[in-house]
Order: structure tokens, then sequence, then C-alpha cells
């Protein structure tokens, strides 16, 4: 049963190795929990730690998505990459 969807955002796919292909073409992930969203996170981190890493964000109250949260990719300098 799935419980918990997560959206790739474009950051993700401009900075890391993960390509949309590898994706449904809406760039989401069904996960049977959030515990397993976050495993999931964890374990792309592995493969690209250098450049800086994925972090999962929930999704805000008023977001009118069906996503639970969103992974977008944080640099390892600290700078903000907006997504579209």
């Amino acid at each position: 049963m799935v419980d918990y969807i997560v959206e790739i955002k474009d950051s993700v796919f401009r900075e890391t190795p993960l390509a949309e292909a590898n994706f449904d073409e809406d760039g989401r992930l069904a996960f049977d929990l959030k515990a397993d969203a976050e495993e999931w996170v964890t374990e792309q981190n592995r493969e690209h730690t250098s450049r800086g890493q994925l972090t999962l964000h929930t999704a805000h109250p008023a977001d009118t998505s069906d996503v639970d949260a969103y992974v977008v990719f944080q640099p390892v300098k600290g700078v903000w990459v907006p997504d579209s």
C-alpha cells in the first residue's frame, strides 16, 4: 500500500547523476512510509556527497498537490538552487 508520495524537484536532475528518464513522467516516487522515503534519500546521498545532498521537505499544509514531500538538492556551499 502506497501512503507517501514524493516529488523530485528540478534541482535534483540538474545537480546530481539522477536522470528524469529514470522516473515517471511526473517525477514522483511512491513509498509505503515516510521512513522509506528518508532511507531512499540517504541512499542517493551516498552517490554524490561531494556536490551536496538531497533533502526531503514535507509539503506545506497549503500545498494543493497530492504529494506528501519534495526532494530538493542542497549544494555543498549552501547556495540555494531555486526550482521552477
